[in-house]
């Protein structure tokens, strides 16, 4: 064989030893970035628990530094306090404050004046966690803000998910008990006559009206 036949069967073995290797090496490579993105995609659960733990928690602290900022003045602390109420958990709360949420409730009762009607299904949604003193202070504060402003209270009521709706209604019945019940359905029916309500609204109403009955 010649000099020249060798180099060129040489250089052709070469070529596709090189051609293998690229073809094998490839797979390997996708392999080990869909497992690093298998990984990813892992982690991720871990990460958000994580992440959304963090908020809640960040949550009561933030109520809790409003509460205690004495620069604020009630207007300003209430506005605030309201803003970060929706999904707090007062049993948290208790915790991390050495066993304020009574204090905070009361405090939110005595200015329930500052609580504006667009802060209303925040006060709805922050229901998680209260039980004896608290769910009766909590219960005063719902049935003053729907005396106040029937129309914003029934609207934020309806716009809210079964559970917590069935369970503040139950409180602003409750609340409203403390009055003559005749006198305060009639003050309701009146009032609903006057209005053009959704027919969760109209429920909304009819549920209260019911819980009057049977406010305990």
């Amino acid at each position: 064989m010649s000099k020249g036949r060798v180099f060129v069967s040489i250089a052709c073995t070469a070529l596709l030893l090189a051609v293998a290797v690229g073809c094998t090496s490839n797979p390997v490579g996708q392999n080990t970035d869909t497992a690093s993105s298998s990984g990813t995609s892992a982690g991720k659960p871990m990460e958000n628990a994580s992440h959304t733990q963090h908020t809640q928690q960040r949550k009561e602290e933030l109520v809790l530094s409003f509460y205690n900022d004495s620069s604020l003045s009630d207007e300003a602390k209430v506005h605030h306090i309201t803003d970060h109420l929706a999904g707090i958990q007062w049993d948290t709360f208790n915790k991390i404050s050495r066993k304020q949420s009574l204090e905070v409730i009361e405090y939110l009762y005595k200015q329930r004046a500052f609580i504006s009607s667009e802060s209303f299904p925040n006060v709805i949604r922050a229901s998680d966690g209260l039980d004896g003193a608290l769910s009766e202070s909590y219960a005063a504060i719902m049935g003053e803000l729907f005396t106040r402003d029937k129309t914003a209270m029934t609207r934020a009521l309806a716009k809210t998910d079964k559970s917590t709706r069935v369970q503040c209604i139950a409180r602003i019945g409750y609340a409203l008990s403390y009055r003559e019940p005749k006198e305060v359905k009639k003050e309701i029916q009146q009032w609903r006559a006057g209005q053009q309500l959704t027919a969760a609204e109209k429920e909304v109403i009819r549920a209260l009206l019911v819980k009057l009955d049977d406010p305990y």
